[in-house]
């Protein structure tokens, strides 16, 4: 366990590491605090780092087993994969046969089985395992109690477009589904400057250059400086980077890099010959702009594929909307496509699939609200009676057909849960937990697939979120978003509620708000696959005490001269740690190089009985991708495509 060492109860009085808060709840903080000051013990903080490295604190509600990749899944995970050559001996034979078998409980998983449902009128079984201890993938929320209120925020997934039209991608899941199309969110109490949020939770970090909100997204660009107005620059794209503390040309290449139509490659292959480059070598050889709009870009391209431009395809960049392409989108068509997020992330749409899957699964009735505010009724989740069966805390181990795979007439699939082996077999088996798990469980996986999979490199992420007892300090700054240069993260923000809680607080600077922070993985230079590996070891071996003192003392940089106070602002702090959470897709990865078939063309073929799908197979991970492909690998598993 990495450790850069205990600070002071000074230094940790300072950074209000001692004031109580709901990270060490559970563990009766008060009760442990007066017995440190009594017996001269460790802090709390200290206490709980010792006893809970990794994990930490997992907020309140349903989602409290749940956040991130937790240690005892990595565990169950880690103890077989890669390390069986055969199926487990010994392993308790369940006696259930089901129609289809589908490992993974994300979007993907879950799509494939609404597919399924939906195509045999409910006459066929099914069976959903799950590693996690409740279903959702990446789509999950982080629950707060901040007195009377409750306050979600998004431990992944985030983020979608309200679809209302059969020609968008996903409508007809969306449809299916009934989600609204149209939402209200709590305004600003009277009285207050009025501010303006990024509804999105992504828009902020680069996409966004309209003055009326841009004013409020600013760059931190002077360290140490004393007074808020010179800390932060608000407005830079609007302004074309005119206060930016940078050399004229420099300016211009920003500006050039945002703004630029031209399409520097004139032939009919136009986005293979994307696929054939980095987007640092787009930028900087392509288009001839300095290296620092590189570095600039490098967060948010890791943000939302895994890794920074030296590595990524310039046809990924361009798939998820970056700078200097034709189909840049700025702030308007954002507007017009209806952008969204959930107070808790895309475990709203992972709410619905759930609850269309298994209606008793969240109590109430299939109504929005009550689908998004009703408890989850683990119960329901694995009844034998259910058509559709979810069985959670289940990690798959190993896959093989009964016989050759072209000949044989059902999978077996092996799982642990609760420390023992069970055995299930299926008419059809859809493994959508990824390459990464798809290579090391399925037994006999032809080299064809094989190779597909040593080109699919994953990256983690990490999700912070950080209950506040109020949002003073940001409403002093004019803010509800920013970004900055150096130190831990890149960008924070806070959302303008979605009005779908039952208690939501005040959109008031004076009550509790979360802020939302995202912490990408990548070392420039590295070579690809290195980089995800280092990330992973960083992530997961770095403790949840170092975190913190990180994320403090980065917090006091931002926003200490605004009034920001540590002990008396945070009410709670939440990590999500995903090790594998992108596929970061390398040059050749869309469309194949030297003559080969794209990797992901390859990796949605069929092995005998069994389909694979995920978001990955897309490139850019997205609950639409995830969703399409899930219903793509349903079809083909039920052979009606």
């Amino acid at each position: 366990m990495k450790k850069t060492g205990r600070l002071s109860k000074a230094q940790e009085h300072l950074l209000g590491m001692d004031i109580e808060i709901t990270r060490r709840d559970f563990i009766n903080a008060a009760l442990i605090g007066t017995g440190a000051l009594l017996l001269d013990l460790p802090s709390p903080a200290a206490l709980f780092a010792e006893t809970h490295e990794i994990d930490g604190y997992g907020g309140t509600g349903d989602y409290a087993v749940s956040h991130g990749n937790m240690d005892a899944q990595r565990q169950a995970a880690h103890s077989h994969f890669g390390n069986l050559d055969k199926a487990p001996e010994n392993a308790i034979d369940t006696g259930e046969v089901y129609d289809f078998l589908i490992i993974g409980g994300g979007f993907s998983g879950l799509s494939a089985a609404f597919e399924i449902k939906n195509h045999y009128f409910r006459e066929r079984s099914c069976l959903i395992l799950d590693n996690h201890d409740i279903t959702g993938g990446h789509a999950k929320r982080n629950e707060f109690e901040i007195g009377s209120y409750k306050l979600y925020g998004p431990q992944a997934s985030n983020s979608f477009m309200a679809l209302s039209r059969p020609s968008q991608p996903g409508y007809d899941i969306y449809n299916r589904l009934r989600l609204p199309s149209n939402f209200n969110y709590q305004e600003m109490e009277k009285g207050l400057n009025p501010l303006q949020f990024d509804k999105t939770n992504y828009g902020f970090m680069l996409w966004y250059d309209d003055p009326s909100i841009g004013h409020h997204i600013a760059p931190f660009v002077k360290k140490g400086s004393r007074s808020p107005d010179q800390m932060w620059l608000s407005d830079q794209w609007g302004k074309n980077f005119k206060d930016a503390p940078v050399p004229p040309q420099m300016k211009k290449d920003f500006v050039s890099w945002r703004t630029s139509q031209e399409q520097y490659y004139a032939k009919g292959d136009y986005l293979r010959w994307l696929d054939s480059i980095t987007y640092k070598h787009y930028i900087e050889n392509i288009m001839g702009l300095n290296p620092r709009v590189t570095k600039y870009a490098d967060p948010v391209l890791a943000s939302s594929v895994g890794l920074g431009c030296d590595a990524i395809s310039a046809y990924a960049a361009y798939q998820v909307d970056m700078p200097g392409f034709r189909n840049f989108k700025v702030l308007q068509s954002l507007r017009e496509s209806d952008w969204h997020s959930f107070p808790g992330g895309n475990d709203g749409i992972a709410r619905h699939l759930v609850k269309a899957l298994i209606p008793d699964a969240i109590s109430g009735e299939r109504t929005f609200p009550e689908i998004m505010n009703s408890r989850v009724n683990f119960d329901a989740m694995d009844r034998s009676e259910n058509k559709t069966r979810i069985r959670l805390g289940s990690t798959a181990v190993w896959v093989e057909h009964d016989g050759q795979p072209k000949d044989s007439e059902y999978v077996m699939v092996y799982y642990q849960k609760d420390g023992k082996i069970y055995r299930v077999k299926a008419k059809k088996a859809i493994v959508t937990s990824g390459a990464y798990v798809a290579s090391k469980i399925v037994s006999g996986l032809p080299q064809e697939h094989r190779e597909a999979y040593g080109q699919f490199h994953r990256s983690p992420i990490m999700v912070v979120n950080v209950a506040l007892n109020n949002w003073r300090f940001l409403y002093k700054l004019g803010l509800t978003a920013c970004r900055w240069f150096g130190g831990f993260g890149f960008s924070c923000n806070i959302k303008q509620p979605m009005l779908v809680a039952e208690n939501h607080p005040p959109l008031h600077p004076d009550y509790p708000a979360v802020l939302t922070f995202y912490i990408p993985f990548y070392y420039p230079g590295a070579p690809l696959k290195e980089q995800g590996s280092t990330g992973r070891a960083e992530l997961l071996n770095t403790s949840y005490y170092d975190y913190e003192v990180r994320l403090r003392k980065q917090m006091v940089m931002l926003f200490g001269s605004a009034g920001f106070d540590p002990g008396r602002d945070i009410a709670g702090i939440i990590f999500n740690r995903w090790g594998h959470a992108y596929v970061s897709p390398q040059p050749g990865f869309y469309f194949g190089r030297d003559g080969k078939s794209a990797p992901r063309d390859i990796a949605k073929k069929d092995f005998g009985r069994i389909s694979f799908a995920n978001a990955e197979h897309n490139g850019h991970q997205n609950w639409v991708s995830a969703a399409e492909e899930g219903v793509r690998a349903a079809k083909q598993a039920m052979g009606v495509i």
